[in-house]
C-alpha cells in the first residue's frame, strides 16, 4: 500500500513503475496517458521503464448542471460510455446530455488536432499500459477501454496511483490487468490531497496543451 498524499505526479508514475518492471523495454508495449491529467505521471512511468508514451485522448461528459460529475464519457475512437444507473439516479436523460456529447465531442477533435494523434503508431497487436493520475468514477477510463478494444490491441493493463476499491473491482473485470498503488476506503476523505497534486507552475500554464505536448516524443 502507498504512503499518501503522493508528492506529486511524478512520483506516483515513478512508483507505478516498480510494480510494472516486467514491461520495461518490452518490444510492441507502449503507454498511453489520459490527456491532461495523466500526462505527468505517464512521462514518469515510460521514462522509468524505457516505454514510448503517447496521449489518449478523452472527454469526460458531466450532469448538466454540475459538469464536474460524470455521466459518462467519449473516447478518440469514437466510444460512448454511459453510467445508466448514475443518469436514472440522477433523472437525467440522453436527450439532456446531447448538448454536453456535441460539445465534448467539438473538444475532443481540437485536441486530437492539439496533440498530433495522428502521428502515433498504430495501436493494433501492441500491449498497452494505459494511466491517468487516478480515477473515481473510471467513466473515461471505461470509454478508453471501449476504444483500445475496437482497434484490436493484444492487451491492457491499467496503472493508477489512486483508485476507489468499487471502481479498481469494475476495471479488473475489463482488462487484462490492473496496478493501483492505493485504494483507500473511504476514497473521497483522501482524493483531494493524495490525487489532485499540485505542479509548480501557474495553472493557466499546466493546463495548456501547448505546455503538455512536449511530454510525448513522435518518433
Amino acid at each position: 500500500m502507498a504512503v499518501l498524499p503522493f508528492p506529486d505526479r511524478t512520483a506516483a508514475g515513478t512508483q507505478l513503475a516498480k510494480e510494472l518492471g516486467k514491461y520495461g523495454k518490452q518490444k510492441n508495449t507502449i503507454i498511453l496517458s489520459l490527456v491532461r491529467g495523466g500526462v505527468v505521471t505517464g512521462r514518469a512511468l515510460a521514462d522509468a521503464l524505457s516505454l514510448p508514451l503517447y496521449p489518449y485522448i478523452v472527454r469526460k461528459l458531466g450532469h448538466p448542471e454540475d459538469r464536474e460529475y460524470a455521466m459518462g464519457a467519449l473516447a478518440e475512437g469514437g466510444a460512448t460510455y454511459m453510467d445508466d444507473a448514475t443518469m436514472q439516479m440522477c433523472g437525467i436523460g440522453w436527450e439532456d446530455m446531447q448538448p454536453i456529447i456535441k460539445e465534448e465531442t467539438e473538444e475532443l477533435r481540437r485536441r486530437k488536432k492539439a496533440y498530433l494523434v495522428e502521428a502515433r503508431p498504430s495501436l493494433l497487436g501492441k500491449t498497452i499500459i494505459l494511466t491517468d493520475d487516478g480515477a473515481a468514477t473510471g467513466a473515461t477510463l471505461f470509454a478508453g477501454i471501449e476504444d483500445l478494444k475496437k482497434a484490436k490491441v493484444k492487451k491492457i493493463i491499467v496503472a493508477l496511483p489512486v483508485c476507489p476499491p468499487d471502481t479498481a473491482a469494475k476495471l479488473g473485470k475489463q482488462v487484462d490487468e490492473t496496478v493501483f498503488l492505493a485504494t483507500p476506503t473511504p476514497f473521497h476523505a483522501v482524493f483531494t490531497r493524495a490525487l489532485v497534486t499540485r505542479w509548480n507552475e501557474p495553472t493557466s500554464k499546466r493546463e495548456n496543451d501547448a505546455h503538455m505536448t512536449p511530454f510525448f516524443r513522435y518518433t
